[in-house]
């Protein structure tokens, strides 16, 4: 059995992600004004609010709101139609009984709906596990928790001495919370906000901050200087000096269409993400990596023979 816990050490109450719902502004409602467009043949704003409960640490609540321009009955249902078949979540509820602000929204409370929503966000490039994740309840004190990714150390297992693992780089806000008899702890050099945590910790604690990996090598390898040189196209799309990797585009990409030259292998992780708008991509058969989190407002990738 699973529960879902929050990741910045809040206790109770109601939030409000800004740094989600940013997100979700980037790189979601556009895709979704479009294909409602596409479906509908007809224009929809969205405006929406993602928000969440926390009761003893633990998520009890996640809750995804729209609201639409215009929105009649019918519009409504349309909408409502649209975010199901959208998230390929099942159960968005359309909610008029307040004629000023009639609103649709997604409200989950059961661990499977939650999950769902969580999975359908990942899916759209909108990661939750800076605020929240999900671990198993038989987990102990005496058990370290991270996030999926490692990237985020939950809990600090209550053993004299502990070696946070390589390349986890945040220390959760309540880490400390069951670890009394915490003495000693190796700091991975990858990790960027223990000092602020460790004023946290109420017992005597010593630990060494680590400037290499623990095997004593570096923890960057040296990068080719040749590989680390961009040039730039007439669409002001950088690409790597041997054409191999499409790296990013600046903030002056405008074109809706895109043809991915021949003989480039790598498009790297975000390289779209500046886009404000909707991008298709046509890339050739020699692409054989593509990296996450790459459209900045939604785009289509289309392979060319």
């Amino acid at each position: 059995m699973k529960k879902i816990v929050s990741t910045q050490g809040l206790t109770y109450g109601e939030f409000n992600a800004n740094s989600i719902n940013a997100a979700i502004s980037e790189r979601v409602n556009n895709r979704l004004e479009y294909s409602f467009f596409q479906n509908y043949d007809e224009k929809v704003h969205t405006t929406f609010d993602f928000s969440y409960n926390v009761i003893a640490g633990e998520i009890t609540q996640i809750v995804l709101d729209y609201t639409i321009d215009n929105p009649t009955p019918t519009r409504l249902e349309w909408f409502r139609e649209h975010c199901d078949n959208f998230f390929e979540l099942k159960h968005f509820i359309v909610d008029d009984l307040d004629k000023t602000n009639p609103h649709i929204y997604f409200f989950s409370s059961d661990l499977f709906d939650m999950a769902s929503l969580i999975h359908a966000l990942e899916y759209l490039t909108i990661s939750l596990e800076s605020i929240m994740c999900a671990i198993d309840t038989n987990l102990t004190e005496d058990d370290a928790i991270y996030t999926p990714s490692g990237n985020i150390i939950l809990q600090i297992p209550n053993v004299p001495q502990y070696r946070i693992k390589e390349d986890t780089s945040w220390i959760a806000p309540g880490a400390f919370n069951h670890c009394q008899r915490l003495r000693f702890l190796d700091i991975p050099c990858s990790m960027i906000n223990y000092q602020e945590i460790l004023s946290t910790y109420s017992h005597p604690l010593k630990y060494k901050v680590w400037e290499t990996r623990y095997d004593g090598t570096p923890e960057l390898e040296e990068i080719d200087d040749e590989i680390c040189e961009f040039v730039e196209d007439e669409y002001h799309v950088s690409y790597s000096k041997d054409g191999k990797i499409l790296h990013s585009v600046n903030d002056s990409f405008c074109i809706p269409y895109y043809v991915v030259p021949d003989g480039v292998e790598e498009i790297s992780d975000f390289a779209f993400c500046s886009c404000r708008h909707y991008v298709e991509l046509s890339i050739p058969r020699s692409v054989k990596s593509i990296g996450d989190c790459l459209f900045g407002n939604g785009g289509y990738i289309r392979i060319r023979n």
